[in-house]
């Protein structure tokens, strides 16, 4: 026997671990540790309480809590601090000598958390959680019944394994009407709550400037940034273009203007590849896609336009869009404001023009673009993460000095000395490389990625795409370690990935498709009814067996009898040997009564009064008592 109070304890503590679970990532660090400590205490009270702590208390604790909350809660910040305080509020209630309305007020904030924690991140595992808590939930909500008659209430374990059972049967029975409630009822395309975390967004990816040192701190964050659906490609030709930064003030680029390119990529050979790109919101208004690319397709927005340019609105929410690249390694452009990219601050770096004009002396242009690039590659200059040059003049202690940068200190360099040299230079801020995810047909970016090259331009070549940053060290990729962690993790976004496809991206224009889809389905002329004998035939055949089974099905669980059922069935078979046959509304006692030998009525008046004394008590039929009921038709 099992107390239903301790039953519920444990399940309200295992949706308590499921909730935290959910936000622990996204909790500061002292409501963190303040959870663990009141929960620790909380199992401390229930199961060796010592002292019972009074409930104005905790309730005053809880309201000082939500004061003090109100104080973090800002329109920029404002996810966060509520689920800080969410937790902490759980693990009070948690302390209390809890009533059936304590559980339910338990599981709501449970479930707020949880529906908190995709406001910050809509993976899959959301559903995990979802329904573990749901059918945890569930089974509890059960119990609350029997708990609200006698606290103290003990059932049996196979009492339990059956409530246990229902409430499954239950949840799996929602199943099929939640994703018919899914599928049909009206979405909106509006995403009303992507306002509530902007900040939260914006702590990744590219900014219309990139400072020195400023691409490292993002190449530590494993965060994806998009995915890709296309087909495999070679290495070398994946970069992503983003960002085009034309403004240099000795510290950081910035992209300064929107110069109107005169492109016409359509005409130029070159491989040309079509992604369909699921954007991650990451809080700025840049797309990516392979360079170069010619045109841009947002689905939903109905959007398009033909190069890169920002976005119309900042990116807060998840985004699918199709790109059209060509793979070219340089992008023709008949006319430049050549002054605006030779641009640097008056006077600098004069150790590094000295620099310059020793290596890239006036002679062609390309051959000074190669002279400059082949310093940087063969000059002992190493890609480095760490300890980078942060100083008053970042670019000359990388270049004289430390000789350890990363990506934006190579590109840098480049572009300032070409600039120096008289060549037009910029630098574009984009991804390059990415892992290939075989299963999903797509590939997975990350912020691993981040980097930056340069583009120079050269008469009639147009803008050159240069990388000076060595190659052996390019992608990050290689920083995480074995290949199978690495193919672990695509394994696992495979999921993510289909989850976002066709559910999170889901909307009133997808179901606007499907209803158009039948309707022209069944509108079609070469729709006409066919009387195809065979055809017909078949199809008897199919429905016959399938009613054959299902009939077949249903006998034998009619026939199938429980233990109970059983036993009675081989008393009432021992009575018809003796020429006695129940009737259909008699009792098993109003049965016996009219059985005319007194030996055999008393015998059989043994088996009915245990069988009843087990049956209409509701206690277990266990092997004992079956076997003992046994023993009593035999003895009769």
């Amino acid at each position: 026997m099992v107390r239903i109070k301790d039953i519920i304890k444990i399940i309200t503590y295992l949706c308590v671990v499921m909730s935290f679970s959910a936000v622990m990532e996204y909790l500061d660090t002292y409501h963190l540790v303040g959870f663990l400590c009141l929960s620790l205490g909380a199992v401390w009270f229930d199961y060796r309480r010592v002292v019972e702590i009074p409930r104005w208390l905790l309730n005053g604790i809880s309201l000082v809590i939500l004061f003090l909350a109100s104080y973090r809660v800002t329109p920029e910040y404002l996810i966060e601090p509520i689920l800080d305080t969410l937790i902490i509020l759980v693990a009070i209630k948690l302390l209390e000598d809890k009533k059936i309305r304590d559980y339910m007020q338990i599981y709501t904030i449970c479930m707020f958390l949880l529906i908190g924690s995709t406001l910050i991140s809509m993976s899959i595992t959301f559903l995990f959680y979802l329904s573990l808590f749901l059918m945890l939930a569930t089974i509890s909500l059960i119990l609350l019944a029997y708990f609200s008659h006698n606290p103290e209430m003990t059932i049996t374990r196979e009492t339990l394994r059956k409530v246990i059972v229902q409430s499954l049967l239950i949840f799996l029975i929602s199943i099929p009407l939640s994703l018919l409630f899914f599928v049909i009822l009206p979405r909106t395309a509006f995403p009303f709550l992507s306002f509530l975390n902007k900040v939260g967004y914006a702590r990744s990816g590219f900014t219309d400037s990139v400072s020195l040192g400023q691409v490292a701190d993002i190449q530590e964050d494993n965060a994806v940034i998009f995915r890709a659906e296309m087909e495999r490609i070679e290495d070398s030709k994946l970069y992503w273009r983003g960002v085009v930064l034309d403004r240099f003030d000795g510290f950081k680029w910035l992209s300064a203007s929107e110069i109107e390119e005169d492109l016409s990529l359509d005409s130029m050979e070159g491989q040309k590849i079509g992604q369909t790109i699921y954007l991650e919101p990451y809080g700025n208004k840049y797309l990516f896609a392979l360079d170069k690319p010619i045109s841009f397709s947002v689905y939903r927005n109905k959007y398009s336009r033909t190069r890169i340019y920002p976005f119309k609105s900042y990116i807060f929410e998840r985004i699918r869009y199709r790109a059209t690249s060509k793979i070219l390694f340089n992008l023709p452009q008949a006319m430049i404001d050549r002054s605006h990219y030779l641009q640097l601050p008056d006077n600098f770096a004069p150790k590094l023009r000295e620099l310059v004009q020793s290596l890239a002396p006036k002679t062609s242009e390309e051959e000074q673009m190669k002279a400059l690039l082949r310093f940087l590659q063969r000059g002992g200059y190493e890609y480095s993460l760490e300890n980078l040059p942060v100083s008053k003049s970042p670019l000359e202690d990388f270049l004289f000095v430390n000789k350890r940068g990363n990506c934006e200190y190579f590109a840098s360099s480049l572009a300032v000395m070409l600039r120096m040299a008289g060549i037009p230079a910029r630098l574009i801020g984009g991804y390059r490389g990415g892992s290939y995810n075989n299963a999903g047909k797509y590939y997975l970016v990350t912020q691993r990625n981040a980097h930056v090259w340069v583009e120079a331009f050269l008469g009639k070549h147009g803008w050159v795409r240069l990388d000076p940053t060595p190659p052996l060290l390019e992608i990050p990729w290689s920083r995480m370690g074995s290949t199978a962690l690495l193919q672990l993790r695509l394994i696992l976004d495979t999921f993510n990935y289909y989850w976002y496809k066709v559910i999170i991206e889901y909307d009133f224009s997808k179901q606007l498709e499907i209803l158009t889809a039948v309707r022209e389905r069944i509108n079609r002329p070469d729709m006409k009814l066919h009387l195809d004998t065979s055809s017909i035939r078949n199809h008897l055949a199919g429905l016959g067996l399938f009613i054959a089974l299902s009939l077949l099905l249903y006998t034998l669980i009619k026939t199938h009898k429980n233990r109970e059922e059983r036993i009675v069935s081989k008393f009432l078979r021992k009575m018809s040997a003796y020429g006695y046959e129940k009737e259909e509304y008699e009792g098993l006692e109003e049965f016996i009564n009219r059985v005319d030998q007194e030996d055999i009525r008393n015998r059989a008046r043994i088996f009915v009064e245990d069988f009843e004394q087990i049956y209409y008590r509701d206690k277990e039929f266990t092997k004992e008592t079956i076997r003992r009921l046994k023993d009593h038709i035999v003895r009769i």
